[in-house]
Protein backbone atom coordinates (compact mmCIF):
# COMPACT_ATOMS: atom_id res chain seq x y z
CA UNK A 1 0.00 0.00 0.00
CA UNK A 2 1.33 3.30 -0.83
CA UNK A 3 0.20 6.33 1.33
CA UNK A 4 1.17 9.88 0.15
CA UNK A 5 0.16 13.10 2.52
CA UNK A 6 0.46 16.72 0.44
CA UNK A 7 0.19 19.88 2.07
CA UNK A 8 -1.50 22.53 0.10
CA UNK A 9 -1.53 26.11 0.40
CA UNK A 10 -4.19 27.96 -1.80
CA UNK A 11 -3.70 31.92 -1.83
CA UNK A 12 -6.59 33.88 -2.50
CA UNK A 13 -6.60 37.46 -3.39
CA UNK A 14 -9.54 39.55 -1.94
CA UNK A 15 -9.63 43.74 -2.95
CA UNK A 16 -11.06 45.30 0.56
CA UNK A 17 -11.45 48.88 -0.05
CA UNK A 18 -9.26 49.15 -3.30
CA UNK A 19 -6.39 46.83 -1.50
CA UNK A 20 -5.60 43.56 -1.99
CA UNK A 21 -6.30 41.17 0.86
CA UNK A 22 -3.59 37.65 0.47
CA UNK A 23 -5.92 34.77 2.25
CA UNK A 24 -3.82 31.49 2.85
CA UNK A 25 -5.55 28.27 3.72
CA UNK A 26 -3.87 25.23 4.62
CA UNK A 27 -5.18 22.22 3.21
CA UNK A 28 -4.13 18.29 3.79
CA UNK A 29 -4.84 15.35 1.25
CA UNK A 30 -4.30 12.14 2.19
CA UNK A 31 -3.89 9.62 -0.84
CA UNK A 32 -4.49 6.17 -0.58
CA UNK A 33 -3.21 4.20 -3.69
CA UNK A 34 -4.58 1.01 -2.84
CA UNK A 35 -5.69 -1.25 -0.02
CA UNK A 36 -5.49 -4.85 0.28
CA UNK A 37 -8.22 -6.79 1.38
CA UNK A 38 -8.10 -10.98 2.62
CA UNK A 39 -10.77 -12.68 3.11
CA UNK A 40 -10.72 -16.25 4.19
CA UNK A 41 -12.49 -19.21 6.09
CA UNK A 42 -11.21 -20.28 9.75
CA UNK A 43 -9.47 -23.46 9.67
CA UNK A 44 -10.31 -26.93 10.33
CA UNK A 45 -12.01 -27.37 13.61
CA UNK A 46 -12.19 -30.19 16.18
CA UNK A 47 -15.29 -31.66 15.76
CA UNK A 48 -16.04 -31.81 19.96
CA UNK A 49 -19.79 -31.55 19.39
CA UNK A 50 -19.71 -28.08 21.14
CA UNK A 51 -21.12 -24.59 18.92
CA UNK A 52 -17.73 -23.05 19.59
CA UNK A 53 -15.06 -25.45 18.55
CA UNK A 54 -11.66 -24.54 19.01
CA UNK A 55 -9.27 -25.39 15.74
CA UNK A 56 -7.53 -28.73 15.44
CA UNK A 57 -4.38 -29.98 14.97
CA UNK A 58 -4.54 -29.38 11.21
CA UNK A 59 -6.27 -26.25 11.80
CA UNK A 60 -3.06 -25.04 14.19
CA UNK A 61 -1.20 -25.63 11.36
CA UNK A 62 -3.30 -24.37 8.56
CA UNK A 63 -3.37 -20.79 10.61
CA UNK A 64 0.51 -20.55 10.86
CA UNK A 65 0.36 -21.30 7.16
CA UNK A 66 -1.56 -18.28 6.73
CA UNK A 67 2.07 -16.10 7.64
CA UNK A 68 3.73 -17.96 4.89
CA UNK A 69 0.88 -17.43 2.23
CA UNK A 70 1.23 -13.51 2.22
CA UNK A 71 5.19 -12.82 3.30
CA UNK A 72 5.59 -9.06 2.23
CA UNK A 73 1.74 -8.38 3.43
CA UNK A 74 1.36 -6.60 6.52
CA UNK A 75 -1.77 -5.58 8.40
CA UNK A 76 -3.65 -2.67 10.06
CA UNK A 77 -5.88 -4.78 11.36
CA UNK A 78 -7.31 -8.86 11.67
CA UNK A 79 -11.29 -9.19 11.67
CA UNK A 80 -13.04 -12.14 13.09
CA UNK A 81 -16.38 -13.12 14.07
CA UNK A 82 -17.25 -14.10 18.14
CA UNK A 83 -16.42 -17.85 17.52
CA UNK A 84 -13.17 -18.94 18.60
CA UNK A 85 -12.28 -20.92 15.01
CA UNK A 86 -12.12 -17.48 13.19
CA UNK A 87 -9.90 -15.60 16.13
CA UNK A 88 -7.48 -18.62 16.20
CA UNK A 89 -7.22 -18.82 12.54
CA UNK A 90 -6.24 -15.17 12.17
CA UNK A 91 -4.00 -14.81 15.66
CA UNK A 92 -0.41 -16.27 14.31
CA UNK A 93 -0.50 -13.71 11.56
CA UNK A 94 -2.15 -11.09 13.98
CA UNK A 95 0.88 -11.61 16.59
CA UNK A 96 3.43 -11.73 13.56
CA UNK A 97 2.14 -8.06 12.16
CA UNK A 98 1.76 -7.02 16.44
CA UNK A 99 -1.69 -5.82 15.85
CA UNK A 100 -5.30 -6.90 18.01
CA UNK A 101 -7.94 -8.87 16.33
CA UNK A 102 -11.53 -7.18 15.97
CA UNK A 103 -14.28 -8.88 17.01
CA UNK A 104 -17.23 -8.64 14.87
CA UNK A 105 -20.29 -10.40 16.85
CA UNK A 106 -23.13 -12.26 15.67
CA UNK A 107 -25.57 -12.18 18.00
CA UNK A 108 -27.59 -9.28 15.90
CA UNK A 109 -27.87 -11.54 12.71
CA UNK A 110 -26.36 -12.28 9.96
CA UNK A 111 -26.38 -9.15 7.69
CA UNK A 112 -25.59 -6.81 11.17
CA UNK A 113 -22.36 -8.90 11.39
CA UNK A 114 -20.73 -8.28 7.34
CA UNK A 115 -22.51 -4.54 7.81
CA UNK A 116 -19.73 -3.85 10.75
CA UNK A 117 -17.14 -6.09 8.99
CA UNK A 118 -17.55 -3.92 6.06
CA UNK A 119 -17.20 -0.90 8.32
CA UNK A 120 -14.13 -1.45 9.59
CA UNK A 121 -12.81 -2.37 6.53
CA UNK A 122 -13.63 1.03 5.16
CA UNK A 123 -12.56 3.02 7.99
CA UNK A 124 -9.36 1.86 7.55
CA UNK A 125 -6.39 3.00 5.11
CA UNK A 126 -4.38 0.21 5.95
CA UNK A 127 -4.84 -3.97 4.58
CA UNK A 128 -7.20 -5.68 6.97
CA UNK A 129 -7.33 -9.67 6.85
CA UNK A 130 -10.97 -11.24 7.64
CA UNK A 131 -11.55 -14.85 9.12
CA UNK A 132 -15.23 -15.66 8.02
CA UNK A 133 -17.35 -18.99 8.17
CA UNK A 134 -18.67 -21.12 4.99
CA UNK A 135 -21.52 -18.56 5.34
CA UNK A 136 -20.11 -15.43 5.76
CA UNK A 137 -17.24 -15.40 3.20
CA UNK A 138 -19.17 -14.77 -0.15
CA UNK A 139 -21.36 -12.34 1.68
CA UNK A 140 -18.45 -10.33 2.92
CA UNK A 141 -16.51 -10.04 -0.45
CA UNK A 142 -20.17 -9.32 -2.30
CA UNK A 143 -20.73 -6.39 0.36
CA UNK A 144 -17.40 -5.28 -0.25
CA UNK A 145 -18.12 -5.20 -3.87
CA UNK A 146 -16.55 -7.28 -5.39
CA UNK A 147 -18.03 -10.60 -7.37
CA UNK A 148 -19.85 -13.18 -6.39
CA UNK A 149 -18.11 -16.01 -5.47
CA UNK A 150 -19.71 -19.33 -5.43
CA UNK A 151 -20.96 -20.93 -1.97
CA UNK A 152 -18.23 -22.30 0.40
CA UNK A 153 -19.02 -26.48 1.28
CA UNK A 154 -18.81 -27.20 4.69
CA UNK A 155 -15.39 -29.05 3.66
CA UNK A 156 -13.42 -26.12 1.70
CA UNK A 157 -10.80 -25.08 3.88
CA UNK A 158 -7.64 -22.92 2.76
CA UNK A 159 -9.28 -21.17 0.07
CA UNK A 160 -7.84 -17.35 0.50
CA UNK A 161 -9.47 -14.43 -1.29
CA UNK A 162 -7.13 -11.41 -1.98
CA UNK A 163 -9.11 -8.12 -2.73
CA UNK A 164 -7.03 -5.39 -3.99
CA UNK A 165 -8.99 -1.73 -3.98
CA UNK A 166 -7.53 1.17 -5.98
CA UNK A 167 -8.07 4.22 -4.94
CA UNK A 168 -10.22 4.93 -8.25
CA UNK A 169 -12.36 2.48 -6.68
CA UNK A 170 -11.82 -0.62 -9.66
CA UNK A 171 -11.02 -3.66 -7.46
CA UNK A 172 -9.60 -6.90 -8.41
CA UNK A 173 -10.37 -10.04 -6.61
CA UNK A 174 -7.61 -13.46 -6.91
CA UNK A 175 -8.21 -16.76 -5.19
CA UNK A 176 -5.60 -18.46 -4.05
CA UNK A 177 -5.22 -21.80 -1.47
CA UNK A 178 -2.90 -21.55 1.63
CA UNK A 179 -1.49 -24.80 4.00
CA UNK A 180 -1.92 -28.26 3.40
Amino acid sequence: MKVTIKTIFVFAIFMLNGNSVFAVEQATLKTVKSKTVIVVRHAEKLSDGTRDPALSEKGTIRATALIKALPKLSFSQAIASNYQRTQLTLKPIAEANNITISIVGTADGLQDHITQVVELVNGSDGNSIIAGHSNTVPLIISALGAPKITALKESDYGDLYRLTIKETGEMSLEKHHFGK
